[in-house]
């Protein structure tokens, strides 16, 4: 009774450990990675492209509207500084150097209103609306990314409760993990197998 006990609540680690493990995210991001996370989070392109667009529209020109609009403490505060040391638009955005999409489609947007002219009020405001567009795009991948994880974690960790449950009320199955060697291998290869789902419904889930 007490090894049969034992390799219930050996079971029941596991899973609780496979559980814990299942999300991809639950990995430490680096300093890096949480810091463009926080840059990005607070960085509201499609509010600068439609308050810099609203500017042109009042009669401002491209460039002191973009002074006026952008934050210098944000991913393309520089463009603002150098605008205001009198650099011209196109050049100032070339310190700018994009590593996520976003403001790269931002930076390239203003880059065309200054390099090409035409309707830019028109053209910084399509911009922000695909800006939004990819927005409600990853949010729905993420709810969507929600659940399916949700669905491996119980996937994952019912087989192994249910298994160290009949281990300790079922003295048939005990007999059978215990003492055949049909059912040793059987519960070896049930707990491999089972391993084996949750790294790849955790690859699978984890992709955007």
């Amino acid at each position: 009774m007490t090894t049969a006990l034992l390799a219930a609540v050996l079971v029941v680690l596991i899973a609780a450990r496979s559980g814990r493990r299942l999300l991809p995210d639950s990995r430490r991001p680096t300093p890096r990675q949480v810091a463009r996370r926080s840059r990005v989070a607070i960085a509201d392109y499609p509010r600068l492209l439609d308050a810099i667009s609203r500017q042109v529209r009042s009669g401002s020109s491209l460039s002191s509207a973009a002074i006026d609009e952008i934050d210098r403490s944000s991913a393309i505060g520089a463009v603002a500084d150098r605008l205001a040391a009198g650099d011209s638009l196109s050049v100032a955005l070339t310190a700018v150097h994009p590593e996520e999409a976003d403001l790269a489609l931002t930076v390239q947007a203003l880059a065309a209103t200054a390099h090409l002219g035409g309707p830019v009020a028109a053209t910084l405001d399509e911009a922000a609306a695909v800006l939004r567009e990819r927005a409600a795009a990853r949010a729905e991948r993420r709810a969507h990314g929600a659940q399916a994880r949700i669905s491996a974690r119980v996937l994952t960790v019912v087989p192994l409760g249910f298994a160290a449950w009949s281990a300790v009320f079922s003295q048939r199955t005990r007999d059978v993990y215990l003492s055949t060697a049909a059912g040793a291998i059987c519960a070896a290869c049930g707990v491999g197998l089972n391993l084996v789902g949750w790294r790849w419904m955790r690859r699978t889930v984890g992709r955007e």
